[in-house]
């Protein structure tokens, strides 16, 4: 009489470890997509950081102003190379519009992976003052895959 019955050939040891790699695996690739996600906003908030350079630049030059709203996820106008290379590919919307209290808000909201080609579309969350005062750094906002960064909440802006 066989202890040891197999399946396929294997034992139940082997069986065993089969499972325990698989498995192995499956939580190995599960972490990397994960990670891979991820990257796309880890990438967003450096733009952010080098935009916010860019922008101090441009206020120094401009009386203490910053540049108007941008046009989709293009530079905004007066933002030239002199202070950044924008590129499109980045797919950040550089938003500057009333915050309710009389001023401007300066921020950007970063729209997802570029295709080339695709519709713009732009979910508007700078515009909800609450989202710029929980999520204004680039974090995770529930329920949206789009991240947003804020700059001032109360800013001059140079209109050319």
């Amino acid at each position: 009489m066989l202890k040891n019955k197999s399946f396929i050939g294997l034992s139940p040891w082997e069986w065993r470890i089969a499972l325990i790699l698989m498995l192995f695996i499956a939580i190995l690739a599960v972490a990397q997509t994960l990670i891979g996600r991820e990257a796309q906003f880890k990438q967003f908030i450096e733009r952010a950081g080098l935009i916010g350079q860019a922008l101090e630049a441009f206020t120094r030059d401009h009386e203490g102003r910053y540049p108007d709203d941008g046009i989709d996820n293009h530079s905004p106008e007066g933002l030239s190379p002199k202070y950044i290379q924008w590129k499109e590919e980045w797919n950040i919307d550089y938003e500057v519009h009333d915050n309710g209290r009389g001023g401007k808000y300066i921020a950007l909201e970063y729209l997802g992976r570029y295709e080339k080609g695709q519709a713009f579309h732009s979910m508007g969350l700078t515009r909800d003052p609450n989202f710029r005062k929980i999520y204004g750094r680039g974090q995770p906002i529930p329920g949206k895959t789009n991240r947003i960064w804020v700059f001032h909440e109360e800013a001059p802006v140079f209109k050319p």
